[in-house]
């Protein structure tokens, strides 16, 4: 079908162009919009300053404005910063920021400024035609764009944490029409920069607090080394006054030994066991501060654990066969990684516990690999099982305090401190310690340790 002789359709000639006109200014609004977020994503920093610089010249450029602000009011003086402009002369903002220094406060400062309005009413504020309302403008910018008439505004908010911060601030010197589209380019802009200042107060918040919980935790450790130091000293300087009290009551003991006097000789069984206990409690206070303190060359030395639990049922030898209790091993246990006397202590502790707290005819402790897929592969979990009193469910938790006596002196002797050490040493691997209990039922105790990484080797030859 032949068109040629066809009459020229006037709406035909002139609707595609406008239309592919719009098409390309939607394409580059969109590609403005991606540019900006793209920016925005690699800024970490909650710096308003940084943010509108990268965002209001393409924001300008693709509305068609002729002058462009972003104000920030900056707390507590409220004072009305320019952080970043468009289209206004050079050191424009170094002026308005420095000299005149103006705040919501101040007598030239007025509520019809178009910034203003929309940060008191948290709304995007349009004016189309300047001269049907009332505009205030302050005398600075009416000097700074010269002759130049302003005829249309458009001012965004920028609210963060529903509290405005301040207004991005659009000025036309020609009429302008506000389309749909490019309320939505204005609003989505905005809504960017927003999105950037509130990912980045709270990446700053969580910055802030890292180093807080990282200064307290310096303040602690320095405060715990420093006590670790006091009582390593202070134990070793009571053992010589101790010292002293034991030798003149031996000498007092010795003088007095043919004086059949049941009282005097009972003060000082008295004394004697006090000391004893003072003794004890000193070299626990002693073995408490050990366990903290560091010794490079053997923190993480090879441990065989087999050969520990050898030593410690001979060391042991004479308290068993007093007890007349067992101790069962198993047949062989893999190779950890720290401190070998620390270790042993830790072992030697809980088996010695295990024999100790018992009313059994013949007190039994177990010793065994615990298996299980939830445990960290990285270290290895080992159970000391024993038939003793048990430990009721309220205690459980108690008994891992420093001091913590369930019993008097008189049913059971010790000072409370073991179980205290015994945590102390393995926290310093990252290990840690529970038990399963039941009273009258007996005790499972669950600790681990790091297991021994078998070196690798490559061959290069």
């Amino acid at each position: 079908m032949q068109t040629a002789n066809l009459p020229p359709n006037e709406d035909a000639l002139y609707k595609e162009p406008v239309t592919l006109l719009n098409s390309g200014k939607t394409l580059k609004r969109l590609k403005a919009i991606e540019d900006i977020s793209y920016a925005c994503s690699n800024l970490f920093t909650s710096d308003l300053v940084t943010v509108a610089h990268n965002v209001l010249k393409p924001f300008c450029e693709l509305t068609g404005t002729d002058y462009g602000v972003v104000l920030l009011l900056k707390k507590p003086e409220e004072q009305i910063y320019i952080v970043a402009s468009y289209g206004f002369p050079e050191k424009f903002e170094e002026t308005y920021n420095n000299k005149l220094k103006f705040t919501l406060h101040s007598k030239d400062v007025s509520e019809s400024w178009p910034s203003l309005r929309s940060i008191f009413k948290k709304q995007i504020i349009l004016i189309k035609n300047t001269e049907t309302m009332n505009v205030g403008y302050s005398r600075f910018f009416r000097q700074s764009i010269g002759k130049n008439k302003i005829s249309s505004i458009a001012s965004v908010p920028i609210v963060v944490n529903n509290h405005s911060v301040g207004a991005i601030t659009l000025y036309f010197k020609k009429q302008h029409e506000f389309d749909d589209e490019e309320l939505s380019f204005i609003k989505a802009t905005t809504n960017i920069i927003t999105g950037t200042i509130e990912r980045n107060h709270l990446l700053e918040a969580a910055k802030k607090s890292e180093l807080e919980l990282k200064q307290a935790n310096e303040v602690l450790k320095q405060v715990n080394q420093e006590l670790d130091s006091f009582v390593y000293i202070a134990s070793h300087d009571l053992r010589e006054p101790l010292r002293t009290i034991e030798s003149f009551v031996s000498i007092l003991q010795a003088k007095l030994s043919n004086n059949n006097d049941k009282e005097q000789s009972g003060y000082f069984n008295r004394i004697v066991n006090a000391t004893q206990r003072m003794r004890r409690l000193i070299q626990d206070l002693t073995n408490l501060a050990r366990a903290s303190r560091d010794n490079k060359d053997k923190e993480y030395e090879e441990i065989d654990l087999n050969n520990i639990l050898t030593e410690i049922q001979f060391e042991l030898t004479a308290f068993i066969q007093s007890k007349n209790a067992e101790i069962i091993l198993p047949d062989r246990l893999p190779k950890v990684m720290g401190d070998r006397e620390k270790i042993s202590s830790v072992l030697k502790n809980l088996i010695a516990n295990g024999i100790k707290f018992n009313k059994s005819k013949t007190p039994r402790v177990c010793v065994s690999l615990s298996e299980d897929a939830n445990f960290d592969p990285g270290k290895v979990c080992i159970c000391v099982e024993d038939n003793g009193i048990g430990i009721e469910k309220d205690y459980q938790e108690k008994i891992f305090g420093l001091f913590q006596r369930l019993h008097s002196q008189d049913e059971y002797e010790g000072t409370g401190a073991g179980l205290a050490i015994v945590k102390k040493i393995l926290e310093k691997y990252g290990c840690a310690i529970w038990v399963e209990s039941e009273k009258g039922k007996g005790s499972k105790f669950y600790f681990t340790l790091p297991r021994m990484q078998l070196r690798k080797y490559s061959d290069h030859g």
